[in-house]
């Protein structure tokens, strides 16, 4: 999700042919990185994946998976990253607003069975120069019909990307989080996905004393989806 944190992706193989699905998805997002008010947005969406690698989806961005096989993704990606409200920041403090990222990502499924996440992505923050590392592990419960998975993840950021985000200003582990995701079959072309997640943002060394103290931001987004 486009948050200040959780930004791993999660990704089958190119599929055989192209794939096209459309529908709608509910977002409960945190209106600001300190997660203290939400944002509920009832949205389109899309989710294009083509047999040679690429993607656009309004769940996992633009881009582009090098990888044929079922076992490992690495790939480029834009992804959007939203930033500070208005209302939400104190007298004097500079707005970060939207920023569209870039990101390199690697994934790898050790043993069938937990999948290893990582990502490198630039371009947030105020100056566009917030640079940040995730690594996360992931593993999921099949059934007939669909599938449950839970991950864990670490977010490692540098200078500016703490200090336009966390308002710490300093290198250093940004947060970590930890998701619950489910995809369903419902008959036919339809199908729902749905993705839980909520994190900590580290706030040691905050900028000011009324700043410090965790963060615990939570995002939840539900779709549903007919194939085409």
């Amino acid at each position: 999700m486009a948050g200040a944190w959780g930004s791993l992706i999660l990704l089958d193989a190119p599929p055989a042919e192209d794939r096209l699905a459309l529908g709608g998805s509910y977002w409960a997002t945190p209106r600001s990185p300190d997660g203290k008010h939400d944002d509920h947005l009832s949205t389109p969406a899309i989710d294009y994946y083509r047999h040679d690698g690429g993607f656009a989806s309004t769940e996992t961005g633009i881009g582009f998976n090098a990888s044929a096989a079922e076992d490992w993704q690495a790939g480029l990606r834009l992804w959007p990253q939203w930033g500070w409200a208005k209302q939400d920041l104190a007298d004097g403090q500079p707005r970060v607003g939207l920023r569209v990222q870039q990101q390199a990502f690697a994934n790898a499924l050790l043993g069938g069975v937990i999948l290893v996440q990582s990502a490198l992505s630039h371009g947030s923050g105020r100056a566009r120069d917030g640079l940040q590392g995730e690594l996360g592990l992931s593993s999921g419960i099949p059934w007939s019909s669909g599938v449950v998975g839970f991950g864990v993840a670490a977010t490692y950021g540098n200078r500016a990307y703490r200090r336009d985000y966390a308002r710490v200003d300093a290198a250093g582990w940004s947060d970590w989080s930890w998701s619950l995701s489910a995809d369903q079959k419902l008959g036919g072309r339809w199908h729902a996905d749905a993705q839980l997640q909520r994190a900590l943002v580290f706030r040691a060394g905050a900028v000011t004393a009324t700043q410090q103290g965790a963060w615990h931001p939570s995002a939840l987004l539900i779709s549903l989806w007919r194939d085409w």
